[in-house]
């Protein structure tokens, strides 16, 4: 039998749902994809409040399939699937799959095969946090050696590998983090660090420390908008790039913009969305990436977030205790808690 969740379609509060089916066979262009790992990102909270504009493509019982990002090993094929095999591992192509099950059949097109890293959370985050933070290092700035970028919600996943790649080109991170207790905030501080983040400051020290806007800061990715936003803007020098990734203060925020900002530091203002930019790239440049990535971690050249990740086990053989495990990491991911770490779904 093959599990999955759906999105609840009532009730103010959106929640989820937990269902038994039949184990799908894949017709001829088809594959049957068994899940190994899929990650809880702040996207799918938004998918969850219907906030998000792309939808899930899939349902069960009337009811939106969640999951936008994973990974999974190909068990079977149609008898017309030619590019995958049994035992591949792929990840989506596209948004709005629907992950957040133990097994799916999909056509084969839509999937991307790629290379088995040593820890399958780092494949479970290609597409949707790992793809995006090289494509804001690569794609929103000409950034050259001497250069800095500067991002809030400096404890996300997507931040910490924006460090790293920032790094291989010589570019520094100055990460800004939430206000938190001073032992915790050292913690934090401590292991951005070694990340390779130059500077990291609370949102109050930000505001106090003026030397901090004496750098050549000429990218700055904002996950947060509203007030927090507006703080990287006054710090981007003349003709620098603002980048909206998120709004994590919450979707109705506002950024305040004046005369100085646009006419005076020529600045620029990017809206950014991680499956358009990925999206640019041809599935061959995509596929090709994503190997690169794999490999780059298997080498030790990059890591996997410092702050670590929390993962949630999903047994098949206990219905009960993984529907309770399930639901208690979609309200932790809602209420998005100081210091929650990225929650990744292992399935067994």
């Amino acid at each position: 039998m093959a599990q999955l969740l759906t999105i609840a379609n009532s009730g103010q509060v959106p929640t989820v749902n937990f269902h038994l089916q039949d184990a799908p066979s894949p017709k001829a262009n088809e594959v049957l994809v068994k899940l190994l790992a899929v990650p809880i990102n702040p996207l799918d909270i938004l998918v969850l409040a219907d906030l998000y504009p792309v939808k899930p493509n899939c349902k069960h019982a009337g009811e939106p399939i969640p999951g936008y990002d994973g990974v999974g090993e190909v068990v079977s094929c149609g008898a017309d699937v030619n590019n995958l095999i049994p035992g591949d591992l792929v990840v989506p192509k596209k948004f709005g799959m629907g992950t957040w099950r133990s097994h799916v059949v999909v056509d084969a097109e839509s999937l991307q095969k790629v290379s088995r890293p040593m820890d399958l959370s780092f494949a479970a985050i290609l597409r949707i946090t790992i793809a995006p933070a090289f494509c804001l290092v690569e794609d929103m700035y000409n950034l050259k050696p001497g250069d800095y970028i500067i991002q809030n919600a400096g404890t996300s996943v997507i931040a910490q590998m924006v460090i790293q790649f920032a790094r291989r080109r010589g570019v520094s991170v100055i990460n800004v983090v939430r206000d938190r207790p001073p032992a915790e905030l050292e913690v934090v501080k401590r292991s951005l660090h070694e990340l390779g983040a130059e500077v990291v400051v609370s949102e109050t020290e930000f505001a106090e420390d003026a030397s901090i806007t004496t750098k050549r800061i000429t990218l700055a990715l904002d996950s947060v908008f509203g007030s927090s936003g507006r703080s990287l803007v006054k710090a981007l020098k003349v003709g620098g790039t603002y980048v909206q990734l998120g709004f994590l203060s919450g979707p109705k925020g506002l950024l305040t913009l004046d005369t100085s900002d646009l006419f005076g530091r020529q600045l620029t203002m990017k809206a950014f969305r991680g499956s358009t930019q990925v999206g640019m790239r041809s599935t061959d440049e995509q596929g090709n990436l994503f190997n690169w990535f794999v490999n780059l971690f298997n080498n030790g050249e990059l890591r996997l977030p410092s702050l670590g990740l929390q993962k949630i086990e999903w047994d098949l053989s206990d219905k009960s205790g993984s529907k309770e495990r399930l639901v208690q990491a979609v309200e932790r991911a809602q209420k998005g808690a100081l210091g929650q770490r990225k929650q990744i779904i292992v399935f067994k």
